[in-house]
């Protein structure tokens, strides 16, 4: 769908009149909506869709600068929605800003890219698509290697460890490592270039080929990683022998406190609900991911213009945490501060209830 929308916004941009209906089917209608590409198809029309729970919905960049706002996004979704082990923290991260870097970077797209991300608990699966309208991988990697005459053999090329068409625009290393992390983790990534298709996973790589006269003018990445406890990232992405590397994540910019090593949350700044269970499970995510990310580092959650919680939300939150980790770990890890006395009273009342309850059980 990412692909279609580039294509049509592409075509807008060239000065095509193109009126959009949507499906009359109410689920799928909904589906069009809720997933912003409605929005994207017609924006001066349908109202932009920003409510996400499982997923980002489709967004657009056009600049370097919008990356690292599309990317911090992408993980708040992610690490609410499901345990995720530590190192697929860092390898999501790097995989979609590395994907859409490239658009900006090879694609000579002039709508820029598209990006969506969608989360499956049950499946403990996280899948991402990176879409645009451009030149084309084979058009693009023509400046390097002249010799290349088709789409696929273009795609095989890109996927190779440093190839790129110009080494001061890269290391070319984003398609191969973004490969690698998602067979490691057990999932697979299928690339969509022009004429040429290519899907990988762990027991298969192949490339597909199109019917005649099919083909897509720009290029499409679609990534699904799996939530494998035993992946190591700095093995995906240690290439031609350079050794392990581990790039920086979000918990270790934002999150992490400087010159210590302690972890720091400010409620207020992560969500606009306080009153769900649905609420309190998704910051309860949010802190068992941050916690496994640095098992060593205590969590200073920081209350501060929060007023006042519902119990549901405390329960949810606090309670479970504290039976998941156990008191001992749950005291030497999590640090309250900043509460009103309310809010202080709820968390407390929360926590007691679990405990007799489990000293019941």
């Amino acid at each position: 769908m990412l692909a279609i929308i580039a294509t049509i916004c592409s075509l807008k941009s060239k000065g095509y009149v193109i009126n959009i209906e949507l499906p009359f089917q109410w689920n799928t209608n909904r589906l069009f909506l809720s997933t912003n590409w409605a929005h994207l198809l017609d924006p001066y029309y349908l109202q932009s869709e920003s409510a996400h729970d499982r997923h980002l919905v489709a967004r657009q960049f056009t600049d370097y600068k919008d990356i690292p706002g599309i990317t911090n996004d992408v993980m708040d979704v992610v690490m609410r929605s499901m345990p995720i082990p530590a190192d697929i923290i860092p390898a999501l991260e790097w995989s979609v800003n590395e994907v859409c870097d490239n658009v900006i970077n090879h694609s000579e797209s002039e709508v820029g890219g598209f990006v969506e991300v969608v989360t499956y608990p049950t499946q403990e699966l996280i899948s991402f698509t990176v879409a645009d309208a451009g030149r084309g991988i084979l058009s693009s990697l023509k400046e390097a290697i002249p010799t290349l005459r088709t789409d696929s053999q273009a795609i095989g090329e890109a996927i190779k460890a440093g190839v790129t068409r110009n080494k001061e625009a890269g290391q070319g290393n984003g398609l191969a490592g973004t490969l690698r992390i998602a067979t490691m983790t057990g999932g697979s990534m299928d690339i969509v270039s022009g004429a040429g298709r290519f899907y990988s996973s762990i027991t298969n790589s192949n490339t597909i080929k199109w019917k005649k006269n099919q083909s897509l003018s720009g290029t499409s990445v679609s990534g699904h990683i799996k939530m494998n406890k035993s992946f190591q990232i700095g093995e995906a992405l240690n290439f031609k022998g350079t050794g392990p590397y581990v790039p920086l994540s979000i918990v270790d910019l934002k999150y992490e406190m400087p010159d210590s090593d302690c972890l720091s949350i400010k409620m207020k700044e992560e969500t606009t609900g306080f009153g769900t269970r649905h609420a309190g499970r998704q910051m309860r995510f949010k802190l068992l991911n941050l916690i496994n990310s640095k098992p060593n580092h205590p969590v200073y959650v920081d209350w501060e213009g929060v007023p006042v919680i519902s119990s549901s939300f405390a329960d949810e939150l606090m309670g479970k945490l504290f039976l998941e980790l156990g008191p001992l770990r749950f005291g030497a890890l999590i640090r309250q501060r900043n509460m009103e006395p309310l809010v202080y009273q709820l968390l407390d009342k929360a926590i007691m209830q679990r405990l007799h309850q489990e000293k019941d059980s």
